[in-house]
């Protein structure tokens, strides 16, 4: 079986429990979603992202004890920071 995920979006920042919080849009809703990073790349990518920066997340999926399902981070790319972008 194959898990994979792969999600852009912006940056939202983090939450309460150390969680990337990232901001997908489509057409007709918003949706923060949260991703579950390591220690280690959170660390390395505190000094280089800013709020609203687009990036891509590479990943697979996670159920937890409750079969609440969790997407867990193995690779973060930027795409664009925000002086770039104009919203």
């Amino acid at each position: 079986m194959i898990n994979g995920v792969v999600l852009t979006g912006r940056f939202f920042g983090f939450n309460d429990d150390g969680k990337l919080l990232l901001k997908v849009e489509n057409l007709q809703n918003r949706q923060i979603v949260k991703i579950d990073i390591s220690e280690d790349i959170k660390t390395k990518i505190c000094k280089f992202i800013n709020e609203k920066d687009i990036i891509g997340i590479k990943g697979y999926i996670e159920l937890d004890d409750i079969s609440n399902i969790i997407i867990i981070a193995s690779k973060i790319t930027f795409l664009s920071d925000n002086k770039k972008v104009q919203d």
